[in-house]
């Protein structure tokens, strides 16, 4: 069963004391599950209005058309989230208040009290590595004047002559309990296809728009995730997608699925949590992946980092479970553009 790793001690010394006196400041392959979706005729479903391009089963304040008026960042994850570069040795440093001006900067206040400091760097199962913001590389997301987004930062390990080894996700200044994630790839044959059937069944319950395009056609499960999602409960997240293969403007439909079920009955089905899905030409369609699971503090809910790629830009965003079993999302940053 999925389970915790218990962090070494000494390391999480070390950035207990580091900050007593300081103010709080990325799939490896592609899996070809496919699987075919008949529906026979007693179960198709009532045409309901046409969906948007991403909706929320549950959707979360952020996730409306108004403008953020508070950050729903939580504080205890530092003040900005840290994503893994091209290499472990550079980071992208997102703002975590995205209502403020400026959010996709850091100002040179934050660029000074950052620098230096202590950072946990979690990967998609639950490795820990700290690291140590060093300089920054780039101000902007990419080296390339026509792009805005966020700087880049080199990293390295708190262990001098110790590369980093690859990691997902990291924050300054906090202590986070990371929740390993068991990927369809090292799982049995026989668990992987069980899993990757369920999300797909769920995945074809999903209410449809009249006309859509996509009904009918084959799921194929693109990223699949097991992972322990509090007592007695086993989680699921999963990518799915599915193609219309036109000559002149193919398009995808993508969606992300978190499920759960009762862990001491792995006979049962598992129930739909959230979803959320994009339809769009393949080129520019939503895609998203997660990066990494962990709690902001040992009695907290599990929290998932998901990142968006929109083809001419990156978001990154915040899903929660709540007591109640609920996944909402509970921030999203600022969209990163590039022409």
């Amino acid at each position: 069963m999925p389970h915790f790793r218990r962090i070494d001690m000494l390391l999480r010394q070390t950035v207990t004391r580091f900050f007593a006196h300081r103010n709080r400041l990325r799939s490896t392959r592609s899996i070809a599950w496919a699987a075919l979706i008949v529906i026979a005729a007693c179960e198709r479903q009532k045409a309901v209005p046409p969906i948007d391009s991403a909706v929320p089963l549950r959707p979360a304040t952020v996730g409306s058309s108004t403008p953020q008026t508070a950050t729903t960042w939580d504080t205890r994850l530092g003040p900005v989230l840290l994503v893994s570069g091209p290499a472990p040795s550079l980071a992208t440093v997102v703002v975590g208040d995205s209502s403020r001006n400026g959010a996709d900067t850091i100002t040179e206040r934050e660029a000074i009290a950052m620098r230096s400091t202590p950072a946990m760097l979690v990967g998609r199962g639950d490795s820990v590595q700290i690291g140590i913001l060093q300089d920054v590389r780039s101000t902007k997301g990419d080296e390339d004047s026509e792009c805005t987004g966020w700087p880049t930062w080199n990293i390295g390990s708190a262990k001098n002559g110790v590369p980093l080894a690859p990691w997902s996700v990291g924050f300054v200044g906090a202590t986070v309990q990371p929740i390993r994630m068991d990927s369809i790839e090292s799982m049995s044959r026989v668990d992987s296809s069980r899993l990757a059937a369920e999300v797909t069944r769920l995945a074809s319950t999903l209410p449809t728009s009249t006309g859509d395009r996509f009904v009918g056609l084959p799921f194929t499960v693109t990223s699949l995730w097991r992972f322990h999602a509090g007592p007695g409960a086993e989680g699921v997240v999963a990518n799915l997608v599915r193609h219309v293969n036109q000559e002149a403007r193919p398009s995808e439909e993508r969606t992300l699925i978190i499920a759960e079920r009762d862990s001491s009955r792995r006979e049962e089905r598992f129930t739909l949590a959230y979803y959320d899905r994009s339809q769009g030409a393949e080129e520019t369609v939503e895609s998203r992946d997660v990066l990494a699971l962990a709690r902001p503090s040992p009695d907290a809910q599990p929290m998932l980092v998901v990142g968006r790629d929109f083809g001419d830009g990156m978001a990154y965003a915040l899903i929660q479970r709540d007591p109640s079993a609920r996944w909402r999302e509970k921030w999203h940053s600022p969209r990163g553009h590039c022409k």
